[in-house]
């Protein structure tokens, strides 16, 4: 064949592939309008979604410079930190029901408002921790609304067969978003106040609520399947209840008042919940779905997948600053290349679970973070930065092929015009997977600390000694330099080396586990998860709902 033929059948095969992927736009009811424009309005969601992402993780940084500046006390610190994630995380179900009824779009951008103008607010007015603690309040709500309508509109923009590319754009910057805030705001905290940490919020929320008003289409469940404002309610109690207690369990103790409370609440809130879920004809989360092993199996995957994610880089924060004594922005730095892969190969991974299917591709990154956490298990005081990364490069790689296919699947398992629920639970899982990695990792590491730090405290004074065993910071950061003044360096060497000797001992403790985890998860996805072949039978058809436009 000549050079000319090859071009022209080239060209032929391309024009058939396009015409194809019009026909099943048109099939599933997506106007041509907005089909044409699907990947910028890919981008707009995604800008929406790194917004939420990076206001989620940059207040840690900040933290230290508006205690100091507006004297904020302890509880209102905690608040501060923990009232985003809490409200976030209780109102997805919610906000995800509310999307589907009145309009995604409409649910987007007012969600964008209630995140960027308490954003402002911080950022330029507020002068004390009540103030701040009510805009991180009021920005959790509107988080809450922006994510899963990010996703439900990438969803109602694709037909089923194109979406996996770009859900596979969209688990990229959420995977991501996390570390990049922690990068973002340690940048801006070299120069500026802490109020640059909320004025970031702002430029990015700005951009995000222009680009969705021009780019973005609206959607609705063209079903109007009505709102049950009761599941909604007992899912928020529960939620709130079941993150608030694994956040605050391990340092204030789980039989505290509080916790115990807190615990109580996500039991009979959950439980309620799924009692009502299986009686109200229209459930906020239709328990049906978990005879669904695509949608069990993935739900499973996704909360792994983030334990993960949420555990070792609460963990590396820490590795950085306390054993290699890296500063704030170098640690935030040091954590960027870890973030590339997540970005760069989550868009190939679809093409990867389209030839030998998603049992295989979410069951081997499973089994890759296992080897990647086996790997961080060898840590100890000497280990390096590259030492460091390495392993966490293994589990990061392992992490992007199981986020793509596990996302697209939860998604497929859910009627389009419900795709607010879908959207939540994916979103649901993943916050709890986070959480609950910090206060399992974060656990294992304070109880193999405590069972070490002993030898290292003997011959102090008591109140030395019982800070050193309160945990691994104030033995760096507060006894070592006391007892430098006073017994000198050689002394100090010895005693930092033995706490670091501890409190890396509860690291291994910690990475161990996290790999054993994924192990078992690997396991159980091989084996309960459908092959390439009955994938299909598992998956809500485009005649099963189709989304409605306005």
């Amino acid at each position: 064949m000549s050079q000319s033929g090859a071009s022209a059948t080239a060209a032929e095969s391309t024009s058939d592939r396009r015409q194809r992927q019009l026909d099943e736009a048109i099939a599933e009811g997506i106007p041509l309008d907005v089909f044409r424009r699907r990947w910028i309005i890919v981008a707009a969601m995604c800008t929406s979604l790194l917004a939420v992402m990076l206001a989620n993780s940059s207040m840690n940084l900040a933290l230290p410079g508006m205690t100091s500046d507006l004297r904020i006390t302890q509880a209102e610190q905690t608040w501060i930190v923990d009232l985003f994630s809490l409200v976030f995380a209780a109102l997805l179900f919610t906000a995800g029901a509310i999307g589907d009824r009145y309009g995604r779009k409409l649910v987007l951008q007012i969600g964008m408002v209630l995140f960027t103008v308490p954003s402002l607010y911080a950022g330029l007015i507020a002068d004390s921790g009540a103030e701040l603690i009510v805009a991180r309040g009021v920005m959790g709500i509107g988080a809450a609304m922006v994510m899963p309508s990010t996703l439900s509109i990438i969803n109602t923009t694709f037909p089923r067969g194109q979406r996996a590319g770009a859900i596979a754009v969209w688990t990229g910057v959420a995977g991501a978003g996390a570390g990049l805030g922690t990068v973002f705001s340690g940048v801006l905290l070299e120069f500026w106040s802490w109020r640059s940490a909320f004025l970031m919020s702002v430029a990015f929320g700005l951009v995000a609520f222009v680009a969705n008003q021009i780019l973005s289409h609206e959607s609705k469940d063209e079903k109007q399947t009505p709102i049950d404002w009761l599941g909604g309610m007992l899912s928020t109690v529960g939620v709130l209840g079941l993150v608030y207690a694994i956040i605050e369990g391990p340092h204030d103790g789980w039989t505290q008042p509080g916790v115990l409370v807190a615990v109580a609440a996500a039991v009979v809130g959950i439980g309620l919940f799924i009692w009502w879920e299986q009686r109200t004809p229209h459930p906020m989360l239709d328990m049906k779905l978990f005879r669904n092993p695509l949608f069990s199996s993935s739900s499973a995957a996704v909360t792994i997948a983030f334990f993960a994610l949420g555990g070792s880089f609460f963990l590396l924060a820490q590795l950085f600053q306390l054993v290699l004594e890296y500063s704030e922005l170098q640690s935030a730095l040091a954590t960027l290349p870890i973030m590339l892969p997540m970005l760069l190969l989550s868009p190939l991974v679809p093409k990867v679970a389209a030839a030998i299917g998603s049992r295989f591709t979410v069951g081997s990154g499973l089994a890759i973070i296992a080897a990647g956490f086996l790997l961080c298990s060898t840590w100890d005081g000497d280990t390096g930065y590259w030492g460091i990364l390495l392993p966490l490069f293994v589990v990061i790689f392992g992490m992007v092929f199981v986020m793509p296919p596990a996302t697209n699947l939860i998604i497929a398992s859910v009627p389009k015009n419900r795709s607010g629920m879908g959207s939540a639970m994916n979103d649901t899982v993943r916050e709890l997977g986070v959480s609950i990695g910090i206060a399992v990792l974060g656990s294992l590491i304070a109880r193999g600390y405590s069972s070490g730090i002993g030898e290292a405290t003997r011959g102090l004074p008591p109140e030395a000694a019982a800070a050193a065993e309160s945990s691994f910071p104030a033995a760096v950061q507060g006894v070592a330099p006391a007892l430098e003044q006073q017994a000198g360096p050689a002394v100090t060497e010895r005693f930092v080396g033995l706490a670091t000797d501890a409190w890396m001992t509860g690291m291994n403790w910690a990475m161990l586990a996290a790999a054993g985890l994924a192990a078992v998860a690997a396991v159980g996805t091989l084996i309960a998860m459908p092959n390439k072949r009955r994938e299909p039978e598992f998956i809500t058809t485009p005649q099963d709902a189709q989304p409605a436009h306005v």
